[in-house]
């Protein structure tokens, strides 16, 4: 299963600091497993219209920048506390309930 991580830009600045979406997602990429590929989508969205995963974990703040087509994706919404504070249980346990399914 295909895991796009969605950054945000907010006034120029970054909402969730590099070095700790960078963390988060290896620790999401270590908790799932070899069944998942986690990437950084470093386009701010653009694998959102693309369509490039299953699956998308974007940043909470950004979902009234999202267009319809954009939030028709299956989306997983995650805040600046999720990344800092490597928050990733719940996202591990949602993302392979979707694998089971799939």
């Amino acid at each position: 299963m295909q895991v796009n991580i969605i950054t945000s830009v907010v006034a120029g600045q970054e909402t969730a600091k590099a070095a700790n979406v960078q963390a988060f997602m290896d620790a999401l990429s270590e908790q799932l497993g070899k069944d998942f590929t986690v990437t950084l989508d470093t386009d701010y969205g653009q694998s959102l219209t693309d369509h490039r995963a299953d699956v998308y974990l974007v940043y909470f703040g950004s979902q009234a920048n999202l267009s319809p087509e954009q939030r028709s994706q299956m989306i997983i919404f995650y805040s600046d506390e999720d990344v800092d504070n490597l928050n990733t249980g719940r996202f591990v346990y949602m993302l392979q309930q979707l694998n089971k399914q799939a």
